[in-house]
């Protein structure tokens, strides 16, 4: 039996999971599902479960800080990112990670996860090694620059915010997006965010 703690603020969510290993008929057990990282963390060292699955967002902690404390105390966790954002896989493998899967993955992905032998590598959901290949495609296709990824990835912030996050002017920041606009051929600001959040999975975060 693989012993499995689902963290995620959305109760429902965890409440879904639950449902779904008993529809599959998986060997698991559900040991805790908190919805804060401070919970989570208390709930791996009380129960020293066989299985993370991590949400990237809580309202308290992000993901990758959770992980990061989590791996430093158990290396041999099996622990699996989750999130509604594919951008933010990057940044939970770096942290420690084994895999990441999508919210809107189907529930058999969720059993394949819990199937993997973590020696063999990372694993990735299909959907989302698929929205990776995309967003490789398209990084080939437009030959960005450093700087225009950097700020396509705040595009979705007013430039003045943009501008103090990257250390630049106001108007290189404009230059840099008449550039883009050009290059993608599109005027609509929200477009240009659309495309680096969700198609080239830049991380939004100007903290990233």
């Amino acid at each position: 039996m693989q012993r499995v703690i689902i963290s995620d603020d959305h109760a429902m969510l965890s409440m879904m999971f639950k449902i779904w290993f008993q529809q599959l008929g998986l060997d698991v057990e559900v040991l805790a599902t908190p919805t804060t990282g401070k919970a989570t963390i208390e709930a791996v060292r009380l129960h020293k479960p066989d299985v993370l699955i991590q949400d990237m967002m809580l309202s308290d902690m992000d993901g990758v800080y959770i992980i990061q404390e989590i791996r430093k105390e158990f290396p041999a966790l099996k622990i699996f990112a989750m999130s509604a954002k594919p951008a933010y896989a990057k940044g939970a493998l770096d942290a420690g990670a084994n895999g990441c899967l999508l919210k809107e993955d189907h529930p058999q992905v969720i059993q394949q996860a819990l199937g993997w032998d973590t020696t063999q590598g990372t694993w990735i959901s299909p959907l989302l090694q698929e929205k990776i290949y995309t967003a490789s495609n398209y990084l080939r296709r437009y030959d960005f620059t450093q700087s225009e990824l950097n700020v396509l990835r705040l595009a979705h912030l007013p430039n003045t915010e943009i501008a103090e996050a990257l250390d630049l002017s106001e108007g290189t920041v404009r230059n840099v997006f008449t550039t883009l606009y050009q290059k993608l051929g599109t005027t609509v600001r929200a477009d240009l965010a659309d495309l680096a959040h969700n198609i080239l999975l830049l991380n939004p975060s100007p903290d990233a």
